[in-house]
């Protein structure tokens, strides 16, 4: 009667995303309680077989039963704990100490504290182990191994696949790790597969399989090799299968005979069974699960300085550069005078007079245009005086003045004329009269602000001149009368206007930027790949991962509304409860931003440039620069579909009218951002399962 097997690979094919066969035809059958080598050069499709075996990648054609059912199948528990697995790259996180390390691989694959503790005692003296505290990306590559092959042993598996986990140690401590797979072996029936590029300590296993270009040259004990090819060397008996390999590159030289192949798979079939846990078990493990990855996620945080300055204090340093850096009134602008009436004014100790006489109610001016220059606000303005419009005109671009004001010779006279008899003016007289401000500035922002600072200036000191000539003020009045809004203030600042958005942006993008390279690093790490073989789901990745990243942002907003609101006294009028939950769900829509960007991308480089790329567009398109009611149509729809418009319009609607949650012009940025979040973790739970075996 033909052994029981715990591995069986039949006709296994594999391809590469460029075509190239990585495993041709390829079988393999691995006796239970055995320890099994897989031999083979760099690039022969090793490690490639043992993450299908494992249930990490999926054959393109052929078959494979581990432990009596196909991996990833109900009921088989592969992946998950039956299976311990080392892969051929590190594969733990670097801020884990190696009491860190063990206890997360111990609770995801359901072991309790006490054992942990119980097993490390045990291995450490095994592996010869690193002090317990000391961090993973502080240790040499040879302590790094140790760790990572105590992790594959600690809950003692059914199943063993080591990935050349000797490689870099230390001759003495190799024996050591033979003696300890082979006692398993004969003592508890686990059954090992283990890969080498040191041939010749293959002999020690029960069975060996050389690979070459994914074909399988030879299956058989290691003496019965040797004595095929009369030779006391493994590396001979390679290279001569390897020679004939070349003359025949199309035949298979290891191949099972059809029947003897179905023999081996029925009685695999009949005797590996794998009874599930109860429920109870199976949720006990769960939460085991989900506290492990949390408390993975926690330390990668924590002992990554950069990362807590990033979350942290960047948001507080970005809201104080926004309050002082934008709406701030401009200072210490140049303005260039030309003053044709009374020059510099006496170096500003002519500040013009207005003499009004009580016996016949008349009023005379006298260097009036002084009278406007000498109050002019000098942290405003600061005046350049010259004799000449063209002198003035030539050394604009020189001094970098941004305008130049020129009062004409008789503007006291034609200010007089004006207040006499306003409908007899000449033509010469109303020119005379205007204070004429031409604009040398290719700022926008500035232009638009010196006309404004200087219409209202030049009427609020008007006023008071027409007051001391007894003569109402509203005289000086035009026609169009703009009264206090209703919303807002007459005079609102740039920055209360931006400031919504802006604090949505902030929370948006910062959690973004966090997120979008958290699943690439576990990825390139290789601790994703690891976890998910010792029956971690996605999900559950997922799941915790939004846990740890809602905590942070949660952090971020509470410092970043708080500097908002009380250091910097932004006003709001409607309930501060509706402008927390906004922000917070604008932090968690930009955080399941980011968790799709790091699930679709493949490097950490092109994570940035989508996160970054992304970034313009939608600061461009949400009204946060510029109202959205100046853009084309077609451009206006696409903003307001976005998840960071209607949002912005909801929180400028609270803190400014004062409006509830039950306005239409509210609810429907909070139906927008939650629309994009339930959006942003289905396709990301989608993708991720769709990559799943």
């Amino acid at each position: 009667m033909m052994a029981e097997h715990a591995i069986v690979v039949k006709n296994a094919e594999k391809k590469y995303g460029n075509g190239n066969l990585v495993l041709k035809d390829l079988n393999l059958t691995v006796p239970k309680g055995c320890i099994y080598g897989l031999l083979g050069a760099s690039g022969c499709g090793k490690t490639t077989l043992l993450s299908c075996i494992v249930g990490v990648r999926k054959l393109d054609d052929g078959d494979i039963w581990v432990l009596g059912k196909e991996p990833g199948q109900k009921g088989s528990g592969i992946p998950g704990p039956r299976v311990g697995y080392m892969p051929q790259d590190i594969s733990l996180v670097g801020e884990f100490s190696v009491m860190g390390a063990l206890c997360f691989f111990g609770k995801i694959n359901g072991l309790d504290n006490d054992t942990i503790e119980e097993r490390y005692l045990f291995l450490k003296d095994l592996l010869q182990l690193p002090p317990k505290n000391r961090l993973v990306k502080n240790m040499s590559g040879g302590q790094q191994r140790r760790v990572s092959f105590a992790a594959a042993l600690l809950h003692k598996p059914e199943l063993l696949i080591l990935d050349e986990p000797t490689v870099g140690l230390d001759p003495v401590l190799r024996d050591n790790i033979w003696n300890h797979l082979v006692k398993l072996t004969k003592e508890e029936e686990v059954t090992v597969v283990i890969t080498t590029h040191y041939i010749e300590e293959a002999k020690q296993a029960d069975k060996i399989g050389l690979l070459r270009c994914g074909q399988m040259l030879a299956e058989s004990s290691p003496n019965k090799l040797l004595e095929r090819f009369q030779t006391d060397s493994l590396e001979e008996a390679y290279l001569n299968l390897s020679q004939i390999q070349e003359e025949n590159p199309t035949q298979s030289i290891a191949r099972f005979s059809s029947n003897e192949m179905n023999n081996v798979i029925t009685v695999t079939t009949l005797h590996s069974i794998y009874i599930p846990k109860s429920k109870l078990e199976l949720r006990s493990n769960w939460k085991k699960r989900c506290q492990a990855l949390l408390m993975k996620n926690a330390l990668q945080f924590i002992r990554h300085p950069g990362g807590i300055l990033f979350s942290l204090l960047l948001p507080i340093l970005q809201v104080t550069l926004f309050f002082n850096s934008i709406g701030q009134d401009p200072k210490n602008l140049k303005i260039s005078i030309v003053n044709e009436e009374a020059g510099n004014c006496s170096n500003g100790m002519n500040f013009g007079n207005v003499i009004y006489n009580q016996n016949n109610f008349t009023c005379n001016y006298v260097d009036l245009s002084c009278r406007f220059l000498t109050e002019i606000d000098d942290t405003f303005l600061d005046k350049l005086y010259y004799n000449s419009y063209e002198e003035a005109l030539d050394r604009v671009a020189k001094e970098k003045s941004v305008a130049i004001m020129h009062f004409k010779r008789n503007f006291s006279h034609a200010m007089l004329a004006k207040l006499d008899d306003y409908l007899g003016m000449s033509d010469e007289e109303i020119i005379d009269s205007q204070i004429e401000v031409a604009i040398h500035t290719a700022d926008k922002q500035i232009s638009f602000y010196l006309q404004a600072k200087l219409h209202d200036f030049f009427f609020d000191k008007y006023k008071t001149i027409l007051k001391q000539c007894k003569i109402t003020p509203k005289f000086a009045n035009l026609p169009l009368q703009f009264e206090e809004p209703i919303f807002g203030k007459k005079d609102q600042n740039y920055a209360t206007f931006v400031a919504p958005t802006f604090i949505l942006t902030l929370t948006f993008v910062q959690a973004t930027s966090i997120c979008s390279s958290v699943i690439v690093t576990d990825r390139h790490s290789g601790v994703w790949d690891r976890i998910l073989v010792q029956g971690v789901t996605t999900a559950e990745i997922l799941i915790t991962h939004l846990i740890s990243q809602v905590t942070v942002i949660v952090v971020q907003v509470a410092a970043a509304l708080c500097f908002y609101f009380v250091i910097f006294g932004v006003e709001c009028k409607g309930s501060m409860i509706t402008v927390v939950w906004m922000t917070l769900l604008e932090g968690i829509c930009g955080m399941n931003y980011g968790f799709m960007i790091s699930v679709v991308c493949a490097s950490h480089t092109l994570a940035n440039y989508v996160s970054v790329g992304s970034f313009y567009p939608l600061i461009l398109l949400c009204g946060f620069i510029w109202p959205i009611e100046g853009m084309p149509w077609l451009l206006r729809w696409i903003s307001l579909v976005l998840p960071l418009t209607m949002p912005g319009i909801s929180l400028r609607a609270v803190m400014e009218k004062g409006s509830s949650i039950v306005d239409p012009e509210v609810y429907s940025g909070f139906l927008v951002v939650l629309a994009w979040i339930v959006s942003f973790v289905a396709f990301c739970l989608f993708h991720l399962k769709s990559k799943m075996p």
